[in-house]
């Protein structure tokens, strides 16, 4: 028998970096148990995904097709005075990406990318409504314990349990560095009809906060804000409306509007794990790095670390820990310039005045400008891109899916998989 059919691979969490993962292992003959404490797909972080070459990875593993229907190609980036409204940003985000990286600068929303990543995972691989309790690491293979008393046995653990891993935390692998006190939080809105604004992501730069409008398929809008702890205060709700009331662009367009979702979210945005491996197990997405989400930029490092560490995995089950090691050394290496951006950016935006000053600037030098979103979006770090014309003929021949609930989507695991 080979190593792929004799030894067993443990993932913990059913989300974007996990059903990557399983998905990317089957091309090399490895299948994987994938563990999730959830009874169905739920949407985590801000619930849409901008990647500007996200169809180049997906193109790799033939899902193309399938996500084609579901992309939508944001055309501008615009950044507002939270002040009074004005517009001191603006780029052409859609045609940069076509001219510079060849691919179009696209969104998702999150359930759809989950309902068609689960969909290409084997059922018979998920177990739901397996919570961990803790991970025994000092014999030859991992043991699981889970709440439900039941145990299993692995020999690598992938933890991509997202931004509060309990693989992170029952290895001992938590940082113990400074918290950060920037939170998120997030609703999503079905706009009234004729308010819709198609195709365009605009910034709100306030004191203290930014509010992300996003368009989403079916006339819908999110609105996701990232800011102090301090700004935000004792209600989140409070500080949201007050925001949104602040903004005479984001009244108009949220005039007749029907929340679809309570507000969610509030949590440190960040956290960095102190290494991203341990002894037989390895932490992958937010569970080993998850950095302010201002740069729209998790959902791309995720699918590509998740390829990555696919392709490592094999050479790792015959030769024990060290290319996972080596895999930890070389992602913090490609995703360091991101790291540096995203810092950069997280001391803009906490500076008005500067930060006004900067996207003018912007608007003056837009090459380094376009550098910045490529940084952002992952484009250095994709996979080799296959033939541009055949992602491009894809994306523009989707036909519009008719509007669908995110219960209906999320069932799609739940349905596929059953109950643990």
């Amino acid at each position: 028998m080979s190593v792929a059919e004799t030894r067993r691979i443990a993932v913990i969490g059913a989300g974007i970096g996990g059903l990557t993962l399983a998905i990317a292992l089957r091309r090399h003959g490895i299948s994987v148990t994938i563990y999730e404490q959830a009874a169905e797909l739920r949407e985590v972080g801000a619930a849409v995904a901008l990647s500007a070459n996200a169809t180049r990875f997906f193109e790799q593993f033939g899902l193309a097709p399938q996500l084609a229907s579901h992309w939508f190609e944001v055309s501008h980036l615009i950044f507002r005075d939270g002040r009074n409204g004005r517009i001191v940003g603006k780029h052409d985000v859609g045609a940069t990406y076509r001219q510079r990286f060849g691919a179009p600068y696209v969104g998702i929303h999150r359930a759809d990318l989950q309902a068609v990543l689960s969909a290409a995972v084997d059922p018979d691989s998920i177990r739901l409504r397996k919570r961990l309790a803790d991970i025994d690491d000092s014999g030859a293979r991992a043991t699981l314990r889970f709440d439900d008393g039941s145990a299993s046995e692995a020999d690598l653990v992938v933890g991509a349990d997202g931004l509060e891993s309990p693989v992170r935390r029952s290895l001992d692998l938590e940082s113990r560095g400074r918290e950060d006190r920037r939170v998120g939080v997030r609703m999503h809105y079905r706009l009234a009809a004729g308010r819709s604004e198609p195709s365009r992501l605009e910034i709100f730069v306030g004191r203290g906060y930014e509010l992300y409008a996003a368009p989403l398929p079916y006339n819908e809008l999110l609105l996701a804000a990232l800011g102090d702890w301090d700004a935000l205060g004792s209600s989140a709700r409070e500080a949201m409306d007050r925001w949104i009331g602040e903004q005479p662009r984001l009244r108009e367009w949220l005039d007749g509007a029907t929340p679809l979702t309570r507000l969610a979210g509030r949590a440190p945005v960040t956290r960095r794990a102190r290494a991203g491996f341990a002894p037989g197990a390895v932490l992958l997405g937010d569970a080993a790095r998850a950095t302010d989400p201002l740069t729209a930029g998790g959902i791309a490092h995720a699918l590509v670390t998740a390829e990555r560490l696919a392709a490592v995995i094999p050479r790792a089950l015959a030769e024990g820990d060290a290319p996972i090691a080596r895999f930890d050394r070389e992602r913090r290496r490609l995703l360091r310039a991101h790291d540096w951006l995203t810092r950069a950016l997280v001391f803009l935006v906490d500076r008005p005045l500067l930060a006004r000053a900067t996207m003018r600037g912007m608007r003056a030098t837009p090459r380094l400008m376009s550098a910045l979103l490529g940084i952002g979006g992952g484009v250095a770090i994709q996979p080799p891109a296959p033939a541009r014309a055949s992602v491009t003929a894809a994306i523009s021949a989707a036909p519009a899916l008719p509007a669908s609930s995110a219960t209906d989507q999320n069932a799609t695991l739940s349905q596929r998989a059953g109950s643990a």
